[in-house]
């Protein structure tokens, strides 16, 4: 055990306790830095995201309730009708372009996505943009969940 000197007092605080504190305030700044970059912090990116993980939600669900196929209509500014908000455009690579060797995203003209009775989705890939905010993310083909993907050049 050592002995201090009379008078000294513990001020302050350790290397270890500002070590900690700096090191737990990076993990909260990093994690705010991803749940903002996921959609650039682009409300209308995320409503339109989620307006096409529903029409896919509701297609996938009525196809395996019934058995036979349905199909959700792919437009460049909505899905099935529905206008995306304003300022968003939406770009797409079906694996039809992707079986030709063509990975090149396109404007989809009234592109008819197929969801099988057996619940299997047609995997395509999205790309979301308005104005210098992107989104990209594909649909599992199994599951018709979506999956965020890296950007990648066009």
């Amino acid at each position: 055990m050592m002995r201090r000197p009379r008078g000294w007092e513990e001020k302050g605080f350790t290397l270890l306790e500002i070590m900690l504190a700096v090191g737990i305030g990076v993990v909260f700044m990093g994690g705010a830095a991803v749940f903002l970059s996921s959609t650039g912090g682009d409300r209308d990116l995320a409503k339109a995201r989620a307006q096409l993980e529903e029409a896919a939600g509701k297609a996938r669900e009525s196809a395996l309730g019934t058995g036979k196929a349905r199909r959700v209509i792919l437009g460049g500014r909505g899905v099935d009708g529905v206008p995306f908000p304003d300022g968003i455009e939406m770009l797409v690579v079906t694996p039809l372009e992707r079986s030709k060797g063509r990975n090149g995203w396109k404007t989809p003209e009234d592109y008819q996505w197929l969801f099988t009775g057996g619940g299997v989705v047609e995997p395509i890939r999205i790309l979301l943009k308005h104005g210098e905010n992107e989104e990209q993310f594909s649909f599992s083909a199994l599951t018709g969940e979506t999956v965020t993907e890296p950007r990648t050049k066009r």
